[in-house]
Formats: structure tokens, sequence, C-alpha cells
């Protein structure tokens, strides 16, 4: 039978416990560093994936565009912007054009809103703009 010293006994209780204390702080501080860092790889993952997605709207022949920043939707364009009116894109490539050049505005700006003026869109030739 082990008789222990009992000022001794709180002794070596008292020190297990702020062991105990000092290695959950330890581990507390290092798993919210590491969240921290994962959280920061995922934001810069997303914001540098942007991506125009043309679309077919119902009734066919007419087009517009999504841009997506990760998997969200950003911009939802199923209209030519900048024209009065509701005029659509006749073409999947018209619809690519100004959904990459709105991507290159965002890019350059902070990818904040961009705004495209009628000039460009007559500029890239986008039919139905005059």
């Amino acid at each position: 039978m082990i008789v222990m010293n009992s000022s001794l006994f709180r002794k070596t209780i008292l020190m297990t416990k702020t062991s105990f204390y000092l290695l959950i702080i330890i581990a507390l501080a290092t798993s919210c560093q590491q969240k921290q860092q994962a959280k920061n790889i995922e934001i810069t993952a997303v914001h540098d994936s942007i991506a125009v997605i043309p679309f077919e709207l119902e009734g066919g022949g007419s087009w517009g565009f999504k841009i997506n920043i990760g998997h969200k939707t950003f911009i939802y364009q199923d209209i030519i912007p900048t024209v009065a009116g509701r005029h659509y894109f006749q073409t999947k490539e018209d619809a690519r054009k100004v959904g990459d050049l709105m991507v290159a505005k965002m890019r350059s700006n902070g990818k904040s809103f961009p705004v495209i003026s009628k000039q460009e869109l007559m500029d890239m030739k986008i039919a139905g703009v005059e």
C-alpha cells in the first residue's frame, strides 16, 4: 500500500490540473490557427475561380450568360446590358464575348460589379446593338 503525504498529493493534483489546462489551451490555439489557414485557402480559391457560363433561353434561339464566382452565381444576364428594352443575345458567342469582357473588368477592378457601355457592345459587333 502506498501512502502519500497529503500536501505532496495536493501538489501533484495541482500540477496535473495545470498541465491539463495548458494542454487544452495549446490544442485550442493550434486548431484555431489551422482553421484560419484553411479558411484563407478556401476564400482564395473561390475568388480566383470566375467563370462565364452561356445558356440558351427557353424557347431557343436566344442566349444569356451567368458569371459564377466559385459555385455561386454573381451575375445572371439574360438580356443585352445597356440596351433599352429586352433584347436578347442572338448567339452563344455574343453572350460569351460580353461575359468575358465583364470578367476582365471584374478582375481589373477588384471583382466589383462591371459596367459595359453601348460603345463597347458595338465595338464587339454584338448582334442587335445599334
